[in-house]
């Protein structure tokens, strides 16, 4: 077990996202070998990590074993991205899924007829191949679930998002108020060594500011646009059952013959 004896220990550090004063929080054994020390911002709240040395060997698997309801979530994804889609943005004819897994929100998304594309730095594409995002193009809808959390550097991460779309739709779970100890919350997942960024509703209106974005907040669903939108539409896409009754009024044709077609020219 690596401990603060054997690397760099400190007291403090600055927030990632406000540079505000980051005081020692807590230990925790990432990978169940690390001893790594989380800092939490004493202006925003915002929660990191020290510097993730142990990264490289957290992503020799994309997908971390502990993650047993991610084809769950992908479904209820679904079910709340198309619903704000329909809701919200309806002119949109171009997403990208970021941090996509291997490809099952995408593949998803095309069955309902919206036409998405895949991009992942970390993961295989199996689900959604020939979809691939191309370098240099830019959308109008982004969707980014469950990869905030994972971001060393959160304004260089937002940044690279914002500049691939104008509306930018993540999900990321908030830290309870009070801050509840790195025993005492399942979103910290230690084991999994992936997350190091975790964050309050003040953190993202001030990454939101950061960037000339709104933010409507949601549950564990934050939406980044340059225009403002409906907050009681966007609540009400966030609200799976109330999701689906919308979205079965809002049929699109799907997209799996022009798919099929593609793949079989």
């Amino acid at each position: 077990m690596l401990t603060p004896n054997s690397r760099t220990s400190s007291s403090r550090t600055c927030c990632k996202v406000c540079n505000g004063p980051s005081a020692f929080f807590g230990q925790a054994d990432v990978l169940k070998k690390y001893r790594a020390q989380y800092f939490r911002c004493e202006r925003c709240g915002f929660i990191q990590t020290e510097a993730p040395y142990w990264l490289e060997e957290a992503y020799s698997s994309a997908i971390a074993c502990q993650d047993v309801g991610i084809m769950q979530r992908n479904l209820i994804n679904c079910e709340v991205t198309t619903a704000v889609l329909n809701l919200l943005f309806r002119q949109a004819t171009s997403c990208v899924d970021f941090g996509a897994g291997h490809g099952v929100l995408v593949r998803l998304m095309r069955d309902r007829g919206f036409d998405f594309s895949w991009s992942d730095p970390h993961a295989s594409n199996d689900y959604a191949r020939g979809f691939e995002s191309q370098p240099g193009s830019t959308f109008d809808f982004l969707t980014a679930f469950e990869v905030l959390e994972h971001l060393v550097d959160p304004v260089s991460g937002l940044a690279e998002l914002m500049n691939l779309s104008e509306n930018v739709f993540t999900s990321t779970c908030i830290v309870p108020e009070p801050a509840p100890r790195l025993d005492d919350w399942w979103y910290y997942v230690p084991t999994t060594g992936q997350h190091v960024s975790f964050y309050t509703k003040e953190s993202l209106h001030l990454l939101a500011r950061r960037f000339g974005r709104h933010l409507l907040s949601f549950g564990s669903y934050h939406l980044f646009t340059q225009k403002r939108r409906n907050s009681v539409l966007f609540r009400l896409a966030n609200r799976v059952k109330l999701a689906r009754i919308v979205n079965f009024i809002n049929q699109r044709t799907s997209l799996i013959e022009n798919d099929f077609e593609k793949m079989t020219q």
